[in-house]
């Protein structure tokens, strides 16, 4: 199990959960209600999913994630970002594109996130 979850949007990293670190039980109870709701039913692309399956519900939580990334919506991101690093432990990243034909993620279950930093040289004369 990875203990860090990236979110990657345009090849910058823009949130970070690291699962080392316990949630609050009062938090665990508000991902266990989410679960709850869950099995009442979701729609996801347009479409009612009376019993989603844990990649349908995976998805909806992604999609949630990357609307409280572009609208600014903190808390909702938080959760949505919890809810993928508790439910899929095996997840590494959530990679996501953002341009003008709109917002395309998928979900990185094989590779790390490898922090990167520019270095930049000068010449000594």
């Amino acid at each position: 199990m990875s203990s860090i979850l990236a979110v990657v949007v345009n090849d910058q990293l823009t949130l970070k959960y690291e699962r080392d670190k316990p949630l609050p039980e009062h938090q665990q109870g508000y991902l266990d209600g989410l679960d709850k709701k869950f099995e009442q039913g979701i729609e996801l692309d347009g479409e009612f999913l009376p019993k989603p399956i844990l990649e349908e519900r995976a998805r909806y939580m992604a999609l949630s994630l990357m609307e409280g990334i572009l609208y600014q919506e903190d808390a909702k991101a938080a959760v949505s970002l919890a809810w993928l690093a508790t439910r899929l432990p095996e997840l590494k990243q959530v990679k996501a594109e953002v341009d003008q034909q709109g917002t395309r993620f998928h979900l990185v279950f094989d590779e790390e996130y490898r922090y990167s930093q520019e270095v930049s040289f000068t010449e000594l004369h």
